[in-house]
């Protein structure tokens, strides 16, 4: 690495925190909706023009939003990433902030010896993380379901599957799949309500309950999915639950683990790398080498990688027929 390179590092924290803001006033939200003049976008939100014409150049030095004439607007590749809806990301540019927030308390005294400080979140923060989890759930979705072959599957168990993002975005991929998704009452019990208000009711079901639980695995699947759930658990308790997942496959079915990619020594991959840290000593980013071994030690074989979204991998294997 170079000095120049490092210094550009050394504001990383502020480019984050340029993008909350942006997100927060709704500057993201107008350059994603036709975007303006720095006159015109600062008038329409009510803002400061001096400190609003600074955000958006700043977002435009981080290729964040791009000039239009005499105005800006959001960057083609990043076009309707701010647009209202469950997929704004905005949410999730929130969560990661408050996440941040909590790095600046704990990670120190972590490193030190001490526990890491723990906040209970009150009902508005648990409704920003589910926004956030839903949001990139469903960007996340959609992106997988370019790369999966969803055909020959006619049921599907989505294990810690929320409130059913990706079962439902394969759903409407696949019109013959039917869902079943594990997740606590609580999620699942808002996981219905969701998937009722996107006229899935009849096609995604809900089991609530601890999803290492075997009995909420009965039935037979096509595909078992595992997203965004192993790097939640440590070692053992991430194999038991590829163990489970292959027990409730049908012969000839897959299963299916998302997750953060990560090398196998864990130190050239930045987002598995930092990930891992925020997982602290409850769970950790687990490399493919790991997967496979509980997959083929779970009977499965035939093990298949695909990489997407930048820092994400999709892993399979599949249950002799």
């Amino acid at each position: 690495m170079k000095e120049g390179d490092f210094q550009r590092l050394l504001w990383s924290f502020g480019q984050h925190r340029v993008l909350t803001v942006a997100s927060r006033t709704g500057i993201l939200g107008a350059l994603d909706s036709g975007g303006g003049t720095v006159e015109e976008i600062s008038k329409r939100l009510g803002l400061d023009p001096l400190a609003t014409g600074k955000i958006v150049r700043a977002l435009c030095a981080m290729s964040v939003s791009v000039p239009d004439g005499d105005g800006y607007r959001i960057d083609p590749g990043l076009a309707g990433m701010f647009a209202p809806g469950p997929d704004d990301f905005g949410h999730f540019l929130e969560h990661s902030h408050q996440m941040y927030e909590r790095w600046g308390e704990s990670l120190e005294p972590w490193v030190r010896g001490e526990q890491w400080k723990t906040r209970s979140r009150d009902p508005e923060g648990l409704a920003r993380f589910g926004a956030a989890m839903r949001a990139a759930a469903t960007r996340a979705a959609a992106a997988v379901t370019e790369v999966i072959d969803l055909g020959g599957v006619g049921t599907m168990l989505d294990v810690g599957g929320g409130t059913g993002a990706y079962s439902m975005a394969f759903c409407k991929a696949a019109p013959g799949v039917r869902a079943t998704v594990i997740d606590t009452p609580e999620v699942a019990s808002l996981g219905r309500e969701q998937a009722a208000e996107a006229g899935m009711g009849k096609r995604v079901e809900f089991r609530g309950g601890d999803y290492a639980d075997p009995a909420l695995y009965e039935g037979g699947f096509d595909l078992v999915l595992i997203a965004n759930v192993l790097h939640q658990e440590r070692a053992d308790r991430a194999a038991k639950l590829v163990s489970l997942g292959a027990g409730a496959l049908n012969p000839g079915g897959r299963l299916a683990v998302i997750d953060f990619a990560i090398d196998d020594e864990g130190r050239q991959s930045l987002v598995g790398a930092l990930f891992a840290i925020n997982m602290r000593s409850f769970g950790d980013t687990h490399t493919a080498p790991a997967i496979r071994g509980w997959m083929e030690s779970a009977g499965l074989s035939g093990f298949e990688r695909e990489d997407f979204a930048g820092s994400r991998w999709l892993l399979m294997a599949r249950k002799t027929a």
